[in-house]
């Protein structure tokens, strides 16, 4: 579903932040699991189509991800969301852009909105809503969307604690092939899916778990994480 071959990207300053990097990740729900600083937010990106690999290639579904225009939904740990349109209007977005009526896209946003628990923010502003909310927005938005594809930053960092299982639910229920970043052990156990632990840079792959493979135990996996950075 997502392949990378040979690629290798860095910025203008800095070390090589992916170098030779090949990875394939399935269908279904992928955690990407590794410390901060470690090149999975660059590599989201440049799975997104946001960055360009100087060599090496980027596939999804086959093709390249600047082909793939509305069918991948990006969705960034901070940020997204434009600070003078109203919540409604940012869910909407997509949905205008596939140019569907007005009346459709003002059923189709409160419905996403109900599911995820923010009917009351529709007529806000991004300023006059929490972190966790804005996250919360942008998985709305993505969810209207309709994309294939899901591409996550850290999507629970800044969740409630009392929100934090219905959003995981609500992702899991939606059938879509996601990649997920996070550096919270957490996070990937309760994600289920194929979990890819990682470190860097450059970004490298020391272990990959199937759905099965690990415990549901999340201080077992964070000592199955430790073995795997020894040398």
């Amino acid at each position: 579903m997502i392949a990378l071959r040979a690629v290798y990207f860095r910025y203008r300053r800095g070390p090589a932040i992916l170098d030779d990097f090949t990875a394939e990740f399935p269908k279904g729900i992928t955690t990407i699991l590794g410390s901060n600083g470690s090149g999975k937010t660059t590599l989201l990106k440049l799975v997104a189509g946001v960055l360009t690999p100087q060599r090496g290639y980027v596939e999804v579904m086959g093709r390249p991800p600047a082909e793939l225009r509305g069918r991948i939904a990006y969705i960034p740990q901070t940020g997204g969301l434009y600070p003078w349109m109203k919540i409604r209007d940012n869910i909407a977005i997509p949905l205008k852009i596939r140019g569907l009526q007005p009346a459709e896209i003002s059923q189709r946003v409160r419905d996403v909105a109900e599911a995820l628990g923010i009917s009351h923010l529709l007529d806000r502003y991004p300023r006059e809503v929490s972190g966790g909310e804005q996250q919360k927005v942008l998985i709305a938005r993505a969810v209207a969307s309709g994309a294939d594809v899901w591409l996550l930053d850290e999507p629970l960092s800044m969740i409630d604690i009392d929100y934090r299982r219905d959003v995981i639910e609500a992702l899991r229920k939606l059938g879509k092939t996601m990649l997920v970043i996070t550096h919270n052990v957490q996070d990937a156990v309760d994600l289920g899916g194929y979990i890819y632990i990682v470190r860097g840079p450059p970004l490298t792959v020391v272990s990959s778990l199937a759905p099965g493979q690990y415990s549901r135990d999340a201080a077992e996996l964070a000592n199955a994480v430790r073995q795997a950075y020894k040398p």
